[in-house]
């Protein structure tokens, strides 16, 4: 039997597959700042959709909400530095350019996401064990 994870995924894939072709059809890929923006909607949607769905709703099914709720978190950190390196990479902040801080923020956002999931992890296993 498929899973009610599986249902909302399904769906959230389909609705940035429309997102990508709306902007298509309203061809906004032409100008770039809109069209970044809703690139990046369209991943969010694709990538984390479901995750705030059922993270709303706190549906656990196969995932805790708490960890759905660290995943969104780092997937909106991620795609609004992906942005700003998108429509102002080359400018620069005091000495460091736009790029170099949101790949900083990038990387700092990844190291911090796996050693919370981490600690979670092992916090459910020890838990568990006991």
């Amino acid at each position: 039997m498929v899973s009610r994870d599986t249902y909302v995924h399904l769906a959230a894939t389909v609705l940035a597959i429309g997102t990508l072709a709306i902007g298509e059809y309203a061809t906004v890929w032409d100008d770039g700042a809109i069209g970044v923006a809703l690139a990046a909607v369209a991943y969010g949607i694709a990538f984390g959709g479901a995750h705030l769905y059922l993270a709303i709703r706190h549906e656990d099914g196969l995932i805790p909400a708490e960890s759905r709720w660290r995943y969104v978190i780092a997937l909106g950190v991620v795609l609004v530095a992906a942005v700003a390196i998108a429509l102002a990479g080359d400018r620069a902040v005091g000495p460091a350019s736009v790029e170099a801080i949101s790949l900083g923020v990038i990387a700092l956002t990844a190291v911090a996401y796996f050693l919370l999931e981490g600690r979670s992890g092992y916090r459910t296993s020890v838990g568990s064990a006991r």
